[in-house]
């Protein structure tokens, strides 16, 4: 093998060896594993496939302080096709019963691909169903519209009592007048840690602690 030949090899080598093993992906990061159970210090939330205004959907239970609600997206994850909010068990109420679904058409949607610095709207529109009241009203998407794409980021934390890395999280941040939020998306996961501002001063934070199954 001649020199040059024998440095192209060792070079092309090289650069597979420092190359990464995959590319990060904007649109998996909101991928949701049906099956897959986890806990933050105020909830539990389970995945599950379930059925929404009459087509197929992932379902994200969260239970907690005697409060539940099902949150319904489509199969990618990215669009929140709505959300059923059952009674305060700890008032007495059902827990088990919706008293109340939002149904959105078009529903707010994250998109398939991102890069960092890149804005976007999450908004949507459809009907909220009291079903104690038996009424049927107009809805506006209520939460934070206004998102930027910060970045991909390794999340570090305590999940059961150990260390663990979630790599390349999605991170994004959305604000309104004076309150922000920022979240970190996982692959099946959906968002592992929520914070929430207002201006420079932090009202909250809440992240994964454990995961229960599988």
């Amino acid at each position: 093998m001649s020199s040059l030949a024998f440095r192209s090899t060792l070079f092309l080598g090289l650069a597979a060896l420092s190359a990464p093993a995959c590319a990060a992906d904007f649109g998996a990061c909101f991928t949701l594993t049906p099956g897959l159970t986890w806990s933050t210090a105020d909830a539990t939330l389970t995945i599950e496939k379930a059925t929404f205004a009459g087509k197929e959907a992932i379902k994200v239970n969260s239970a907690g302080g005697g409060i539940g609600t099902a949150s319904y997206f489509d199969a990618s994850g990215r669009a929140f096709l709505g959300e059923e909010r059952y009674g305060i068990s700890a008032w007495g109420g059902e827990a088990g019963t919706p008293v109340m679904t939002d149904a959105f058409n078009p529903a707010p949607t994250f998109p398939a691909t991102a890069k960092p610095g890149d804005r976007f709207q999450y908004t949507g529109k459809g009907e909220r169903t009291h079903h104690v009241e038996e009424t049927v009203e107009p809805l506006d998407f209520e939460g934070f519209s206004d998102y930027t794409f910060v970045g991909f980021e390794d999340v570090e934390v305590e999940v059961d009592g150990q260390p663990r890395t979630f790599k390349a999280t999605c991170h994004v941040s959305a604000s309104f007048e004076d309150n922000r939020m920022e979240g970190w998306y996982a692959p099946g996961f959906g968002r592992i840690r929520f914070e929430r501002y207002m201006g420079n001063e932090l009202l909250m934070r809440d992240e994964i602690e454990s995961i229960d199954a599988p």
